[in-house]
């Protein structure tokens, strides 16, 4: 899976359903700031400078072209990289994600900031 889909994952999970936040998603593994604005639905990953919006389960990255399939719970989420071919999984604590990358075999955290 590619840091900017973990990233987009991350921020996709924080983010309200509705309404708008900006923030930076801080990845622990890379010690890197990357900028977010919007919500759950359609935001933008300022980075790349592209749009990512959900269609149903799935959301579509424009700046990578894929779709990443994507199912948030209470405290946890879950999902498969279309790009990658791998699933994925996670936890959310409180404005952190802790996301294991079946296709890395290894765990990346995120914090919003």
């Amino acid at each position: 899976m590619k840091e900017e889909t973990r990233r987009a994952v991350a921020f996709a999970v924080l983010a309200p359903e509705e309404g708008n936040k900006d923030c930076e998603i801080y990845s622990y593994d890379k010690d890197r700031r990357s900028k977010f604005t919007g919500n759950s639905n359609d935001f933008l990953d300022g980075d790349m400078g592209a749009r990512v919006t959900r269609f149903g389960p799935d959301l579509y990255h424009y700046g990578l072209w894929q779709y990443v399939s994507l199912t948030v719970t209470d405290r946890s989420f879950s999902g498969y990289d279309h790009g990658a071919k791998c699933h994925f999984e996670g936890v959310i604590k409180d404005w952190t994600v802790q996301l294991y990358d079946h296709g890395e075999a290894r765990y990346f955290d995120y914090g919003a900031v």
